[in-house]
Parts: structure tokens; C-alpha cells; sequence
């Protein structure tokens, strides 16, 4: 016979596993559109601190659909094939385009309303809001994220501060590199 605080001890020591198991399939399912995204960021934003601001459409314009693309088709593969039903799939993955479009538009609609004439607040806006979600993210009982948007914003700042003329270089380290690292991290989780 098992007494009540044993009972109790090992339904805590249940919770405990079930808590880091769920949380490690989190950041494996994370990792690769951290990856993805990160290499994305890099590019765009590497190829955008080297254009005219009048070109930074045909610099962003197909690496958000490539972004897009990418992300539902590494979702719809990461989504476990339960019941072999791919509909249950189809939804998971659409649910990445969802908040891909509404972060997309909400940033839209935010440049919109401010009409920024400093073209610093087209680069350095979208990054800071990435930084914001991946910290909010975290506080959902994923830390590593928390410290992926900690240290993305910290470095930012730093840029905004130290490196304004150079800002999208910043972003494309802070941003696409922290998302590398982090994703990278999370696949060790």
C-alpha cells in the first residue's frame, strides 16, 4: 500500500515529467522555424542595408512569401501524424500562417497609422515587436524564449544606440542570428 504523501509525491513527479516533456516537444517542434526564419531575417536584412530604401519591397516582397511557405510546410511536417489524419496537420499549419499574417499585419497597421519618415523605424519596429512576442511567448512556461526575445531586444537597443547608421546590420545579427542561436538551442532542449 502506497501512503498519501508518496501518492502525492509521485503524482508531483508525473506533473514534473509531463511539464519538460511537453515543453521539449515545444522547442523541437520551435527549433527548425527558428532556424528557417533566422536565415530568412539574415538575408533581408543584410540585402536591405545594402539597397535604397525604394528597394527594399523586392528584398522583402519574396523573402515574406519564401518565409511564409517555408514556415507552413516545416509546421504541417512537424505535426505529429496522429489518427493519420491530415487535416489535423493542415490546421496546425495553418494556424503559423495566422499568426504570420497577424503579426504582419499588425506591424503594417502600426506604420500606417504612424507613417515613420525615418526609414530607421521600417527596420529596427519589426524586430523590436519579434523580440516583444518571443519574450511573451516564453512567459507560457517556455523560458528559452524569453531569453531569445531578452537577448534579441538587448542588442537592438545597443544598436539603435551605438550603430543607428548601420541598423539593419544590427538586425540582421541580432535578429537573424539570435533566431540561429535559438533555435539551435532549442534543438538541444
Amino acid at each position: 500500500m502506497i501512503s498519501k504523501p508518496e501518492a502525492v509525491d509521485a503524482l508531483r513527479e508525473v506533473e514534473r515529467v509531463h511539464r519538460r516533456t511537453s515543453t521539449g516537444g515545444a522547442y523541437a517542434k520551435a527549433s527548425p522555424h527558428l532556424l528557417f526564419g533566422g536565415v530568412i531575417w539574415t538575408i533581408g536584412y543584410a540585402a536591405t542595408g545594402l539597397a535604397r530604401p525604394e528597394q527594399w519591397a523586392l528584398i522583402w516582397l519574396p523573402l515574406a512569401f519564401i518565409g511564409a511557405v517555408g514556415s507552413y510546410v516545416i509546421a504541417y511536417a512537424s505535426q505529429r501524424r496522429e489518427e493519420g489524419n491530415p487535416a489535423a496537420r493542415v490546421v496546425h499549419a495553418s494556424r503559423v500562417l495566422w499568426m504570420i499574417g497577424t503579426t504582419m499585419a499588425f506591424i503594417a497597421s502600426t506604420f500606417l497609422l504612424f507613417l515613420p519618415g525615418d526609414p530607421l523605424a521600417y527596420l529596427a519596429f519589426p524586430a523590436l515587436v519579434m523580440a516583444f512576442l518571443y519574450v511573451l511567448l516564453g512567459s507560457f512556461g517556455l523560458p528559452r524564449f524569453q531569453w531569445i526575445g531578452a537577448g534579441m531586444f538587448a542588442l537592438l537597443i545597443l544598436g539603435l544606440i551605438i550603430g543607428r547608421e548601420s541598423i539593419a546590420f544590427w538586425v540582421a545579427v541580432a535578429g537573424g542570428g539570435g533566431l540561429i542561436l535559438g533555435g539551435l538551442w532549442l534543438r538541444k532542449a
